[in-house]
């Protein structure tokens, strides 16, 4: 069952499990006489689902609605997680040395029987261990020749399986050269097993060349009978064995190049394992010989590197000149390139006429793959085992203006700097060179970049603009925790000179049950007298908010009201409700609490306060929290604050609050105490504002300018979502430190921010 996920596919990340090479998996099976194939039951139906993460798979059906419990087919990463999961018990278990795995089918592989019956028992039960089960019916057990993956193995060989080649055995005579690919493409899968398949298949990539018109010739016709008879006569080539000798047969002619890689078997003989061939460029079609005899080394050593590298093997030329050539030496500059990359193998090169060498003469002039060069024509980039190339060095210099001073080596350009010598480029390559690095290394710091690229080159302003690139870096803005930022000073809302002139409103929740259905506390805070009104309720809508403020402003104008932008408070419903009211509605910014530090400093007071009524043993087990909450808020108003030195309720009723008999008490002065509470409240401010600001510098964002924002709350995302957005313009300066932002989403498309939480985009960013 499979079920169409694309829009899914379309979300889900990637895994990055890299998948074993068919050749490899053979290469293994060297010197083996037992093989088993196991098939793992329900294969991606055996990996689990987190319960969280299954509503993503839903799909409906006429029978209803339902959701995977375990990995279906059809999402994009199933193979690779399956190919994970798998191969991980074969490494945990330590099975690698014979076993081997392609998804759910597994090969086992061994030198004698009893060691093979050793190793199945192992692999059962440590498959068994993690949870899964195999198919008996498609299981193979201790066979001397088993198939896998469209071969057949037996002992040190491999052979096309027939069953696969029934499509080509009856292929129909093409008719068109979508008919000669789709041929083509059947028969490249076991191209190894031809040793000469260019000639043999030449007639039909004459076809597919440009200009020239389809006709089926009786040149093609005997091609195409002879390489169906070839293919299902059963050929055979030798498995790769790396503790035996290692030939490499290579030959160049006027068209391409071409190599047969042979090592000697236990009875003597050479035998075949791989064929390789390939076309020249026009460029290389017109260097001499040697040139091109020179490519022919090269080119096949690199596409047999896995097998060639560390270890000694022999190259086999008819070229005579080559058999002496000096790698070390550079008599030739060309020469010295091509042979650069060869240092890092060790071979030698032995001559031998061509009448020894036919099977590599006849591959070079009869090439199939296609010569790789760029549109100059030049030879494409060495792919080595260093971060670069020679001729990706070269590339870079080739702008480069030098000096008297400087020195070149094996043709690159070299400035001394310090005493030391250093590799020159031009400020264009230098910041290509920071980019490579930059994104190579995963994206690292201005220092590190520093500390790789100084050690080997030079350029003007290097420093500089190492550290301007990795500040500009789209990815490392939206995703490091640690990304610079300038954080505003400190601002202030007011200050409020009287009684209801600025009140702030605020909600907390996840109280009960504790004999109370009700789960939100709202707060209204008066921020002259610090006076707190509170309203225990079951939801947080427009409406509640409305009519617990027309509670406290029935004998009192409210003239600015602060809240946070929670849907309620930002809906049409509230903000009508404040216009009809008189009341002036002003927004914090987004997940910004400090911006109503007021509020959430009373949350944290009176919930401290609640909890330990509730826990303190003198209370009725059965009174609400609700009850307790409205204690609570009346014993902090009749509390002398922090801040303002006198008690809430006192500056706002007039009414002292005090522990001895009133005819004991002096008597108060409200006009003066209000006096008073308001120069107190300045200089606790302007003491915090001195501390908060030591670090900090004043921002200087403009409408239009774009900026990154914070993607919410790291409670409400998940650990490796980014941790920015944007870029995003900005719409509005409301304040010096809050930013209306056009972000794209909510019930307005915008949004408050605080300039702490914002980064400016670089100029070289594009808004999306």
């Amino acid at each position: 069952m499979c079920v169409d996920y694309r829009e899914l596919n379309k979300l889900i990340i990637p895994e990055t499990q890299p998948f074993p090479l068919i050749d490899e998996i053979l290469v293994k099976t060297r010197g083996c006489s037992w093989f088993s194939a196991l098939d793992i039951n329900s294969a991606f139906w055996s990996i689990p689902i987190r319960a969280q993460d299954r509503h993503k798979s839903a799909f409906i059906t006429q029978r209803g609605h339902y959701e995977w419990r375990s990995m279906p087919f059809g999402i994009k990463v199933a193979p690779a997680v399956f190919q994970n999961a798998i191969s991980g018990i074969i490494k945990r278990n330590g099975l690698s040395e014979f076993t081997a795995n392609y998804l759910d089918d597994l090969l086992i592989f061994s030198r004698t029987f009893d060691e093979h019956l050793v190793h199945i028992q192992r692999l059962i039960t440590a498959v068994f261990e993690d949870g899964f089960r195999f198919n008996f019916k498609k299981c193979t057990f201790a066979a001397s020749s088993i198939q896998y993956l469209g071969h057949i193995l037996g002992p040190d060989t491999v052979q096309p399986l027939q069953d696969n080649l029934i499509a080509i055995k009856s292929f129909p005579t093409p008719s068109s050269r979508k008919n000669i690919r789709q041929f083509l493409g059947k028969v490249n899968f076991y191209r190894k097993f031809i040793p000469d398949s260019v000639s043999i298949l030449e007639p039909f990539h004459n076809l597919l060349r440009k200009n020239i018109p389809f006709s089926w010739s009786n040149e093609c016709q005997r091609s195409f009978d002879k390489i169906k008879d070839l293919l299902t006569s059963v050929p055979v080539l030798a498995i790769f064995d790396r503790t035996k000798p290692i030939f490499v047969y290579t030959d160049a002619s006027g068209v391409g190049i071409g190599a047969v890689l042979k090592q000697t078997q236990s009875d003597g003989s050479e035998k075949p394992v791989a064929y390789f061939s390939k076309k020249l460029s026009d460029a290389q079609k017109r260097k001499k010989a040697i040139y091109i005899e020179g490519i022919a080394v090269r080119e096949a050593i690199r596409y047999w590197r896995y097998w060639l590298i560390g270890r000694h093997f022999t190259v086999v030329t008819d070229h005579k000149p080559l058999e002496g050539l000096n790698l070390k030496a550079r008599t030739d500059e060309e020469l010295g390139d091509l042979a650069n990359e060869l240092l890092q193998f060790d071979f030698e090169i032995l001559y031998r006429p061509g009448t020894s060498n036919h099977e590599a003469d006849c591959l070079s002039r009869n090439p199939v793959l296609k010569p790789q060069s760029d549109s100059t024509g030049n030879e494409p980039i060495l792919p080595t085992f260093n971060f670069l190339s020679l001729d990706e060095i070269k590339q870079l210099q080739r702008n480069v203006e030098v000096s008297s001073l400087d020195l070149t080596k094996q043709g690159i350009i070299y400035r001394t700097i310090n005493g030391n010598p250093r590799i020159l480029l031009d400020v264009q390559a230098g910041k290509h060179l920071i980019n490579i690095v930059h994104a190579k290394y995963g994206h690292i710091g201005p220092k590190h970049v520093i500390a790789i690229i100084s050690k080997n080159f030079t350029f003007p302003k290097m420093y500089t603009s190492i550290r301007e690139f990795c500040s500009s870096c789209k990815i490392c803005i939206m995703n490091k925790s640690r990304c610079p930022r300038r954080s505003a000073r400190m601002g202030f809302l007011g200050p409020a000179r009287a009684p209801f002139e600025i009140m702030s409103l605020d909600t907390v929740g996840g109280f009960g049950p504790y004999h109370s259905s009700l789960r939100y506390l709202h707060l209204l805070v008066d921020h002259f007298t610090r006076y707190a009104y509170i309203l225990p309720s079951k939801g947080q809508s427009a409406k509640i908010m409305s009519r617990f403020i027309d509670s406290v402003q029935r004998e009192n104008q409210i003239g600015i009201l602060l809240t946070d932008q929670y849907g309620g408070l930002s809906s049409d419903e509230f903000t009508a409700y404040c216009s009809r009211s008189g009341i002036r509605h002003v927004f914090t910014a987004v997940d910004s609490a400090f911006s109503n530090g007021l509020n959430e400093r009373l949350n944290q007071t009176l919930v401290n306060r609640i909890r330990c009524l509730i826990h303190d043993e003198s209370t009725p087990p059965t009174k609400s929290w609700s009850a307790i909450a409205n204690e609570c808020v009346k014993q902090y108003n009749d509390s002398p604050h922090s801040v303002t030195k006198f008690a809430p309720s006192y500056l706002l009723t007039g009414r002292p609050v005090s522990i001895i008999p009133k005819t004991l008490s002096p008597p108060a002065d409200l006009h003066e105490d209000r006096k008073t509470a308001l120069e107190n409240t300045l200089k606790y401010h302007m003491y915090n504002k001195h501390l908060y600001d030591k670090n900090k510098c004043d921002v200087n964002f403009a409408i239009g300018d774009s900026v990154y924002v914070d993607n919410g709350n790291k409670l409400n995302r998940n650990k490796l979502d980014n941790l920015r957005i944007g870029p995003f313009p900005i719409s509005r300066v409301i304040s010096n430190n809050v930013y209306e932002i056009t972000v794209n989403h909510g019930p307005s498309g915008k949004r408050l921010y605080h300039a702490s939480k914002l980064i400016r985009c670089p100029a070289d960013v594009t808004i999306s």
